[in-house]
């Protein structure tokens, strides 16, 4: 009995110190005429280290049927986001587990420089304004962003850089809760039945 209870208190001290160590997630995203991002993702003192490239024209038409998915497809896709969206607390546990994460994230370097314009001018202003609060409070945390918008060319454009570190042992009990709070499984039971 002694051996077994031992061998489990071994087992979990070893999974707590590998959820100390920090995981460092390095991220570098261009959007212009094509849509570029890189991510680098090292954990555990670089023998995990994984490597993600995309890359694809933001020029290409939109009605290109070789680019669309079948229409039934796609229905069944928004039908499974919108009930999953429209799960009563979702949002508000999502909001509470990013606020949480954020927290524990240090940040190692943090640049999003951004151009953006919408098809109405006054839409463009009114995005704007709403997103001038948070540009102020990350401005104030430190964080290296500008975003300007553009009143006469539709479109996103932006480089967005940054380097966070986080220690998954931080945030594993607020994970865990989230994943077993009631509105994260009502969205799970509601995407399911959507899908059929």
């Amino acid at each position: 009995m002694f051996a077994i209870a031992a061998t489990i208190a071994a087992l979990l001290a070893s999974l707590v110190a590998l959820l100390a160590v920090p995981v460092a997630l390095v991220i570098d995203a261009r959007r212009g005429d094509t849509m570029e991002a890189r991510w680098h993702i090292r954990w555990f003192f670089g023998l995990v280290d994984v490597r993600i490239s995309r890359g694809r024209s933001t020029d290409a038409p939109r009605d290109d049927p070789s680019t669309r998915s079948p229409r039934k497809q796609r229905g069944s896709g928004r039908r499974v986001l919108l009930a999953v969206v429209r799960t009563r607390g979702l949002l508000h546990r999502v909001g509470r587990l990013l606020t949480a994460a954020i927290r524990r994230m240090t940040f190692d370097r943090f640049h999003l420089e951004m151009i953006f314009g919408l098809d109405n001018p006054a839409d463009t202003g009114f995005v704007y304004g709403c997103l001038s609060p948070l540009l102020v409070m990350a401005g104030i945390r430190g964080l290296d962003v500008h975003c300007h918008p553009t009143f006469l060319d539709p479109g996103l454009r932006g480089v967005f850089q940054a380097t966070i570190r986080l220690r998954p042992l931080l945030i594993a009990g607020t994970l865990v809760a989230f994943l077993l709070s009631p509105p994260v499984l009502r969205a799970a039971a509601a995407g399911w039945r959507a899908r059929r």
